[in-house]
């Protein structure tokens, strides 16, 4: 059988309404020429991302316990695309909101959720994944990076490469061998 792309009724009034707000929302970026330093694209880039915030496009499908909508993933693919047609400064938060906020909500404690999460999907601080290294590239099963207890702190001994926007971050999330007796997937 023939599959159906077409948005339901339901997804048709999102879609309309994302769209309208979009297009009010992004006009300032239409033909602004391409920012002149990192401080100016990281600017443009925090203003998107709190204009959703405010308007309750950032979350889509994170639980309100955490700040988010609690939206289904339609919803958040509808915003997306309609977003991608815009001129709106999108991607620097891609990594943070997509990968490790939702690791710091599901596993972090109530002080540590509540100290970077909200700063986080309000746009203020932007994060990126410390994961790739020189032997191991994103297979984290390779990786050597170290982390031992001293006291109350880890100190952490390795090499990490490649990190997309590592420069215009505030926040990272390391991945790190803690235990080398165990299993590397451990």
């Amino acid at each position: 059988g023939k599959m159906d792309f077409n948005d339901s009724p339901e997804e048709a009034a999102i879609r309309d309404k994302v769209r309208t707000w979009i297009a009010e929302n992004s006009r300032e970026y239409d033909d602004l020429a391409p920012p002149r330093s990192n401080e100016e694209f990281v600017a443009r880039q925090k203003s998107w991302q709190k204009k959703k915030y405010d308007a309750g496009y950032a979350g889509i499908t994170w639980p309100k316990k955490f700040g988010g909508q609690g939206k289904g993933p339609m919803e958040s693919i509808i915003f997306s695309q309609e977003e991608g047609k815009s001129p709106a400064p999108t991607g620097l938060y891609a990594i943070g909101l997509g990968m490790c906020i939702p690791t710091v909500f599901t596993h972090g404690n109530q002080d540590v959720i509540d100290r970077f999460v909200p700063k986080a999907l309000s746009g203020e601080e932007i994060w990126c994944q410390l994961f790739s290294e020189p032997a191991a590239g994103s297979d984290l099963a390779g990786i050597r990076t170290k982390a031992e207890r001293d006291g109350g702190d880890w100190v952490i001994n390795g090499q990490k490469v490649w990190t997309t926007n590592a420069h215009l971050c505030d926040y990272g999330i390391i991945v790190t061998r803690t235990d080398a007796s165990q299993p590397k997937h451990k």
